[in-house]
């Protein structure tokens, strides 16, 4: 596919039943399609007395169905060499599939099954709860993790959608989970609305329009839709503060520093601050990397984005550094200057230019996949978007002014404000613990 062709024009889109939307791209690809979908009912739609019922749920959704069990399902899978998977995010559930052009309604049946009639067997249940109290349990002992936890829950109520969820209340909630809580969520929200599938790659419109309606015909409407946020907002700020997090026998510091920015993505400042972070820590030519990892060793890892800036919510911005403890101190010195410099000087005209070529460039080039192509196309009907969205961003990216950005660092960037977490084997005055 040419770079150049229009990506929004070559997508055919159909509400082949009341809440279910199909959109389909066919590509040069001989063979094989790509499939992305996604529905509401994330973690944020969990009820307020147990928060991992919605992952539960959609973690049992690949054990078994009331027809088959998954044994049956994955053999049916691996002899034609397709996949199928579900994951939770936030505010949705969300399912990859691959698999040949001939497969496509097979595959679609299968995920109607297995979206529709989930078995969910207790004893399958107590093996998910099982892996996700493990995982949970080994974040515990991750130094980025109990950093960044700590520093979104120092910067967001917990009613926020940016609010991480304590790990030992997620392993309570985890332990707490029951067959009927899970049984329930599913009987109760799944099911049509906001349901959308994307298809890339050889396939036949017709034939997946067919088979889509034909397997999710008569299926119920969900009560959950995707809200704008509301009146929820970021703290209120202390001023510049700063938290330890003590963990012994960690031979690295995670340190996390940034602050709440009050805007989401859509906000008209959105681009030119993501710009500007960009130059100072979003690749390995930035800023950040160049001087303090590559010119002066003081850091493992550095880096600086923005987040949690989706459906409306106001989002933060966040420098990670990662250092061994005898060189914390200077290498978190040698980030603040690097930080107080951006924020007074702003960026250059070369660094723009060099970093618009390198955003638009990336972006290309994850178009030159069918999963990338998939995703992107999911994305913007996630977020409400037009599909040209897809093919103007490198237009609105190019569009960013060097004024526009440099007054955007200025807007959202405050050192007196400064949330800072250190996770490691330091104490409170981020000296070294003995031993």
């Amino acid at each position: 596919m040419s770079i150049n062709s229009s990506i929004a024009k070559r997508v055919a889109s159909s509400q082949v039943l009341p809440g279910v939307r199909v959109l389909s791209m066919k590509t040069e690809i001989n063979d094989v399609v790509t499939v992305y979908g996604s529905f509401p009912g994330g973690d944020l739609f969990s009820p307020r007395s147990n928060t991992a019922v919605a992952e539960m749920t959609a973690s049992m959704l690949d054990q078994g169905t009331v027809r088959r069990d998954k044994f049956d399902i994955s053999n049916t899978l691996e002899v034609v060499g397709a996949s199928l998977s579900f994951r939770t995010g936030t505010y949705r559930v969300r399912f990859t599939a691959q698999c040949l052009s001939k497969d496509v309604p097979m595959v679609v049946e299968l995920l109607a099954e297995q979206l529709r009639e989930p078995a969910m067997h207790a004893k399958d249940l107590e093996t998910a709860k099982r892996r996700r109290i493990g995982g949970l349990t080994r974040s515990k002992e991750d130094t980025f993790t109990r950093a960044m936890s700590t520093f979104l829950q120092e910067l967001y109520p917990d009613d926020h959608p940016n609010f991480f969820v304590p790990v030992d209340r997620q392993i309570r909630d985890t332990e707490g989970a029951e067959v009927k809580d899970v049984k329930k969520f599913h009987r109760e929200n799944y099911g049509r609305g906001d349901f959308t599938l994307v298809a890339v790659g050889d396939v036949d419109r017709q034939i997946l329009e067919d088979a889509v309606e034909r397997e999710f015909s008569g299926w119920k409407k969900s009560p959950l839709s995707v809200q704008v946020a509301g009146s929820v907002r970021a703290k209120k700020g202390k001023g510049r503060h700063n938290q330890v997090v003590t963990m012994r026998d960690k031979t690295s510091i995670d340190v996390i520093m940034g602050q709440p920015i009050g805007i989401d993505r859509e906000h008209e400042d959105f681009y030119p601050l993501m710009v500007g972070h960009f130059v100072l820590g979003g690749n390995f030519s930035s800023r950040l990397m160049a001087v303090v990892r590559d010119e002066l060793g003081l850091t493992y890892a550095t880096g600086s984005t923005i987040g949690g800036v989706d459906n409306g919510n106001d989002g933060f911005w966040y420098i990670l550094g990662t250092y061994s403890p005898g060189l914390l101190e200077q290498g978190h010195q040698c980030t603040m200057e690097q930080l107080e410099e951006w924020i007074s000087e702003g960026v250059t005209s070369e660094e723009l230019a060099r970093k618009k070529t390198t955003i638009t460039g990336s972006y290309k080039v994850s178009l030159a996949t069918t999963g990338g192509l998939a995703g992107r196309i999911l994305v913007a009907v996630e977020r409400g978007k037009q599909l040209s969205h897809i093919d103007e961003y490198p237009q609105q990216i190019n569009a960013v002014s060097l004024e526009e950005v440099n007054q955007a660092i200025k807007t959202y960037s405050h050192s007196g404000k400064l949330v800072t977490i250190a996770a490691g084997a330091i104490d409170g005055d981020w000296k070294a613990l003995e031993g």
